[in-house]
């Protein structure tokens, strides 16, 4: 029923995108108008959330920039701040978006909506440097009926596909490269080398120390400071999305074996704080779970980035959030209960077990001793992380 309903929505987008597509080519546009929009619409987020405040940071810039948004709620709490923002599916923001000379993204064209910026310059500053594939040879081939039907899409209805744009930022060379060919079917013409432009990712930001939280924009700090004020240790759990598999983090916990009440001690044995941050498709589901353990929590907030820059031990698995992780030089251990299964349903642009940042864990027992070898100041990946940052090229260069 699932897979019938989301080929009806296809199937839809398609129909209904066309018309809407082409009249958003021809829509006229303001030059001092620009849209953005993250996580497919949901969340005020990523880096198109850090790319939203350095523009009004800015305060000779005179671009009006829009934030565009299918969640009311974000929508009404950036103006009540006085920010420029608009509901999607309301009359101001269709209208916002088809003006709108240039669109920026952080995941996909549904961040905003792929018919309506038809017209509009699409710059993708794209969600993090992935370790997996990703894309066209990731994703999808073109070797099967779906990538066939995919291809088709990408070169005739660029509206519906979702990796459509016509910039794309990278945060170093070695990413660069890595995007070549799964974007290949991205951009409106072949000239790939130079529509992929180096530049530090905007939620990196965060991690400077000049950087401010200002409130407006982070309410979650007051829980932030507090929490690293109360607890010797912040241990941070992200574990990546397995949308390949049909699981969810409930899943990832279960098949893991993370059992919360040992968990719960190990914490509070360590004056330590266990942080479960799940990816935001994933976002409702952990409501319940940890009610009762008091070293445990359940991160209330999309944006992980706050809570990174408070994070002693960072714990994840495929995500590459811990190549963002680097720049701050802190402890990283990988818990990879299915690196098999994993690695044999998707593939790797760098040999995972060889980065050499942080030990690779199949169970919790070894986590835990791991984490104790921290704590006892035994962290032996010091050295490495610095130069596997350096390897790396990280650019450091804001382009915005």
């Amino acid at each position: 029923m699932r897979k019938i309903l989301k080929n009806v929505k296809t199937i839809t987008k398609l129909v209904f995108g066309l018309p809407i597509y082409y009249i958003s080519i021809i829509f006229p546009k303001k030059k001092n108008l620009s849209v953005i929009g993250s996580s497919l619409g949901k969340h005020f987020a990523d880096n198109s959330k850090y790319y939203y405040i350095k523009h009004y940071d800015n305060e000779d810039n005179d671009v009006n920039l829009v934030w565009i948004s299918k969640n009311k709620v974000v929508v009404n709490v950036l103006k009540q701040k006085g920010y420029l923002a608009e509901y999607l599916y309301s009359i101001k923001g269709v209208y916002s978006t088809l003006r709108a000379s240039k669109a920026y993204l952080s995941h996909q064209l549904d961040d905003i909506d792929g018919a309506l910026i038809g017209g509009s310059e699409i710059i993708q500053l794209w969600h993090g440097m992935p370790l997996r594939k990703i894309g066209y040879g990731g994703d999808w081939k073109n070797d099967t009926l779906s990538g066939q039907i995919k291809l088709f899409i990408s070169k005739w209805l660029p509206y519906a596909y979702y990796m459509k744009c016509d910039v794309l930022w990278a945060p170093c060379k070695s990413a660069k490269d890595n995007y070549k060919i799964p974007f290949s079917k991205s951009f409106r013409n072949n000239n790939i080398e130079d529509k992929i432009i180096l530049s530090q990712q905007p939620r990196t930001f965060c991690f400077n120390d000049s950087f401010k939280f200002k409130k407006n924009f982070f309410p979650e700090m007051d829980m932030l400071l507090k929490l690293n004020e109360n607890y010797k240790n912040i241990i941070s759990w992200l574990p990546t999305q397995r949308k390949q598999f049909n699981k969810t983090i409930i899943d990832v916990i279960k098949d893991s074996g993370l059992d919360l009440y040992i968990m719960n001690q190990f914490c509070k044995k360590n004056e330590s704080l266990f942080v479960i941050k799940a990816h935001f498709l994933d976002f409702n589901l952990l409501s319940s779970i940890t009610k009762g353990f008091e070293n445990i929590l359940i991160y209330p907030e999309s944006d992980p980035y706050p809570l990174l820059k408070y994070t002693n031990v960072l714990v994840t698995d495929y995500s590459s959030v811990f190549f963002d992780f680097l720049m701050i030089n802190r402890p990283i251990v990988f818990m990879c209960h299915d690196l098999l299964e994993y690695s044999k349903k998707v593939e790797f642009y760098y040999d995972f077990e060889n980065l050499k940042i942080g030990p690779i864990c199949s169970s919790w027992d070894e986590v835990y001793n791991c984490i104790g070898d921290v704590m006892s100041n035994n962290d032996v990946y010091s050295e490495k992380r610095k130069e596997k940052l350096i390897d790396l090229e990280y650019a450091l260069n804001y382009k915005g």
